[in-house]
């Protein structure tokens, strides 16, 4: 895992999740608290103007920031921008940048504290601890706590950051939570996040190694029992022979003529996979699949060129810019299968998914 794809990676969710309420929805003995932690240290290190508020209905103050120290992330210089709405003890000495509450159900506290400071700080970000606390309670005592902080921050242009565990809850529970987000992060097991954010799909591994987060893109299985598959060549026959011989096949193809029209198409039907053509009179092959891997969108979908160039270098080249297999043309129909099913194997389809 590369320190440019991290950095990279980092900066989109610095970039796209700070006006969006973001639910981060993990396996309970994953590494997601520490993953929240780095993103709001990032953020902090970013932009030293911004403003956290942490809603400590899991953790204390005290507990959180010893969890920044834990993790690696010394966030002692963003003190001043960091505020807290912590439970009060009659034991504890009182706090800076510290609002106290009676109880994990005092709402009203917890929503005028939430007022008071996104008026007080413009592009705050408000971060809830863990949403399994507040789902203890009533379905309508949660939506109203939520919407209604979630609007006090939204008007001053700040975003509300929280945390689920997954399968603690009733699935009805669950759903309702959720609801209340823009952007769902789904942290599944073996390191991966996959969220939509916008008409763009993130689709990450992570790693933790000597307590550091390194993050790298991957590339989202297929679970749909049919494919979606592009053609584009400028021989109109293709497409049509490729579709009556593979009529049997679970694929539903839809078909470019040109290089321009198949950057379009790309973009707009995200495509499972693109058989491409090099020869093509407006762009070649090869520049159709640099635009496609500089594009966020669909940087990620799998190319076969299919061409009449067979020498070793044409291979070669496309292999360099990142196609993923290459056939050459005459081809034999039950060998282009194949090939479509190999790549799409590789990305966890197969023609039973269901």
């Amino acid at each position: 895992m590369s320190d440019d794809q991290t950095k990279k990676i980092l900066a989109t969710l610095r970039d796209e999740l700070v006006s969006k309420n973001t639910l981060f929805f993990a396996p309970v003995d994953s590494f997601i608290e520490r993953i929240i932690y780095y993103h709001i240290f990032d953020l902090l290190s970013n932009n030293p103007e911004r403003t956290v508020v942490w809603l400590c209905l899991k953790d204390s103050r005290k507990e959180v920031l010893d969890k920044f120290d834990e993790f690696g992330f010394d966030i002692h210089d963003f003190m001043e921008n960091i505020w807290f709405i912590d439970i009060e003890s009659t034991s504890k000495e009182l706090k800076d940048n510290t609002y106290y509450c009676n109880s994990h159900t005092d709402y009203t506290k917890m929503a005028l504290y939430a007022v008071k400071l996104s008026s007080e700080h413009n592009n705050l970000v408000f971060v809830i601890d863990d949403m399994t606390i507040l789902a203890s309670d009533t379905f309508q005592v949660i939506e109203n706590f939520i919407k209604f902080v979630q609007k006090s921050v939204k008007e001053n242009g700040g975003s509300v950051i929280s945390m689920l565990g997954k399968g603690i809850l009733q699935p009805d529970t669950e759903a309702l939570m959720k609801s209340f987000f823009d952007i769902i992060v789904d942290v599944q097991h073996g390191g991966e996040m996959h969220a939509n954010i916008g008409l763009e799909s993130l689709d990450v591994r992570y790693n933790i190694e000597g307590g550091m987060i390194t993050f790298e893109y991957i590339q989202k299985r297929v679970k749909r029992d049919r494919l979606k598959i592009l053609i584009v060549d400028d021989e109109p026959d293709i497409p049509e022979l490729v579709e009556l011989l593979l009529a049997d096949e679970p694929f539903d193809f839809i078909s470019a003529s040109g290089g321009y029209e198949a950057i379009d198409m790309a973009i707009s039907e995200l495509p499972d996979m693109i058989l491409l053509d090099i020869m093509m009179p407006d762009m070649d092959g090869y520049e159709v699949v640099q635009k496609l891997k500089e594009s966020k969108v669909a940087c990620d979908i799998p190319i076969i060129m299919v061409s009449a160039k067979s020498e070793v270098s044409d291979k070669i080249k496309g292999m360099e810019l990142g196609i993923d297999d290459y056939v050459s043309k005459p081809f034999d129909m039950r060998e282009l299968n194949a090939r479509i099913k190999m790549v799409m194997k590789r990305l966890g389809w197969s023609a039973d998914t269901k």
